[in-house]
């Protein structure tokens, strides 16, 4: 949790798939972004079926890398960005990389591991840190 301004992130693996929330001080999720599928990614997705939430990440838009699910959150950093110009941002990082960046309002975010920007997630260009 961000101290000055009460945003935390949760990351949330089912076994399948794992995501990223940000919350604003009132624990609504304000951001969200796909982070990686567990096992070989869906073909394509039914997105009509809302007990499926949240999908698995579809093969059109996923890195065929080999990617080891966080083990422990000794693996995870968070540095909190405020700007002038734009909205409140998060740049997650896993295992010492920048991993995914979430705003506040921006859904979805930006993930490595995302090839083309999608409904759960835009690519994470290497100039796109701050």
């Amino acid at each position: 949790m961000d101290e000055q301004t009460g945003y935390s992130v949760v990351i949330d693996d089912d076994g399948e798939k794992a995501y990223a929330y940000l919350l604003d001080a009132a624990e609504v999720i304000v951001g969200d972004v796909w982070l990686y599928n567990c096992g070989q990614a869906p073909k394509e997705n039914d997105w009509s079926d809302p007990a499926k939430l949240p999908f698995s990440n579809p093969a059109e838009f996923v890195s065929d890398v080999n990617f080891d699910p966080i083990a422990n959150a000794s693996e995870v950093s968070i540095q909190w960005k405020q700007h002038p110009d734009r909205p409140f941002e998060v740049l997650l990082s896993l295992r010492g990389e920048l991993f995914a960046i979430l705003q506040h309002g921006v859904k979805p975010g930006w993930s490595r591991l995302a090839i083309k920007d999608g409904p759960l997630a835009k690519v994470l260009n290497s100039g796109d840190q701050v």
